[in-house]
């Protein structure tokens, strides 16, 4: 096994072993708190991310070198295969050449005793010398022809002998030639077969190797799935106690804007409502009801409507706070503007095109809080300007207008 290796899984599982979950306590901690813990759990996952992707490599390349080894081993049992089969064909071959060597042995062995009884029986009976075939002969030529033969016989068993032992001799030759290239096989058998062996035992190793990777990555997608649960725990927290901070910074804003109401005093300056237009269509009082005209009703304001006022600037009144920026119907005030301004008084603005201020904003006398519209309940493009003071209706806005 690679060092490296070895000593980089021993550090993961020490590490998975001692890297502690970050606490959870049931006190109430502050948002500092709850970032700061935040902050270190974000730690441990990114940390738990890099060792999961770090033993996830190592992992790719355990399965890489098993895949290889596997493909040797199948190559070298191949190879085993064919030389088994070779093997095979040297056996059969080296079985006919003992065969033909022993037929060659017995073959020779048997001529050359033929010889030697021959010899023996001319011994025994006496060896014919030149004159005894001179003797036997006929005529001259019949001797000539004699001593013509017994020379070959003689010279024909000597050059016999000679090719069966030379033959006997390549056959010899031949089958030691088969034992070395067997014994050449053996020994190639042998060591492929060790060489397989060795590539099963790094198989083993590997695998070895991959199982304790497998349970390291394990072990780290635990801690992960933990820190994320934890990260999510804190997360819930840090928004509750959002909340808790939106919710109490609200409650001390209003009771701030209460009290600045409360110590509102209200100003002298005033302003125009609608600068530049300044005919009232509908003035405070009694006055007929624009949608049905035989019905009288109280008008607690009064209407400014002129030529081409529609989407004239609408300008506060006096100084003051928005309490309402409401877009809709409202009661048919259409889109409407509340601004309080001090010892209860409050001014509205009805039947807005648009609304260009917020609630809880402060303004002057004179700043643009929207436009001239014909929203909610109206018969065409006028400001509906009214004054209340502690919420009752019926104040004389003309009144509130000349600042007494």
């Amino acid at each position: 096994m690679k060092r490296g290796l070895k000593i980089f899984i021993a550090a993961l599982l020490a590490l998975a072993m001692t890297v502690p979950l970050v606490s959870i306590n049931a006190n109430q901690p502050t948002m500092s708190e709850l970032n700061q813990r935040r902050q270190a759990i974000q730690g441990n996952i990114n940390e738990a991310r890099s060792n999961i992707a770090a033993t996830q490599r190592y992992l790719n390349e355990a399965e890489r070198e098993i895949e290889y080894l596997n493909l040797r081993i199948m190559d070298t049992m191949e190879d085993l295969i064919i030389l088994g089969y070779a093997m095979d064909r040297v056996e059969e071959r080296l079985e006919l050449a003992t065969l033909e060597l022993e037929q060659a042995r017995e073959y020779h062995a048997m001529q050359e005793a033929f010889v030697h009884t021959r010899l023996r029986e001319m011994h025994e009976h006496g060896q014919l010398t030149v004159f005894d075939v001179l003797l036997q002969s006929n005529s001259v030529r019949d001797f000539i022809m004699r001593l013509e033969f017994m020379a070959r016989v003689s010279s024909n068993d000597q050059q016999m002998l000679l090719r069966l032992a030379e033959a006997e001799k390549r056959y010899e030759e031949s089958l030691e030639d088969e034992e070395r290239l067997r014994n050449n096989l053996e020994n190639t058998f042998q060591e492929m077969e060790r060489t397989a062996e060795n590539f099963a035992l790094l198989v083993d190793e590997w695998e070895a190797r991959h199982a304790e990777l497998t349970i390291t990555h394990q072990s780290f997608e635990e801690m992960l799935a933990e820190y994320q649960a934890q990260e999510r725990t804190v997360a819930q927290q840090i928004a509750n106690e959002q909340r808790r901070i939106d919710a109490e910074n609200e409650r001390i804003r209003q009771a701030q804007q209460a009290q600045q109401l409360a110590n509102l005093q209200l100003g002298t300056n005033r302003a125009w409502p609608v600068p530049g237009f300044h005919r009232i269509s509908s003035d405070f009082g009694p006055r007929p009801n624009p949608f049905n005209p035989r019905v009288t009703q109280f008008h607690n304001g009064i209407d400014i409507a002129s030529a081409g006022i529609n989407g004239a600037n609408v300008v506060a009144a006096a100084d003051g706070r928005v309490t309402t920026a409401s877009l809709g119907w409202n009661g048919g005030l259409g889109n409407v503007i509340f601004i309080a301004h001090g010892g209860g008084y409050t001014t509205v603005y009805a039947h807005l095109s648009q609304i260009r201020v917020r609630e809880g904003q402060w303004v002057y006398a004179g700043d643009t809080i929207g436009n001239v519209g014909s929203t909610g309940s109206s018969t065409g493009p006028h400001l509906h300007f009214e004054v209340r003071r502690n919420g009752a209706r019926g104040i004389n806005p003309w009144t509130f207008l000349r600042g007494s």
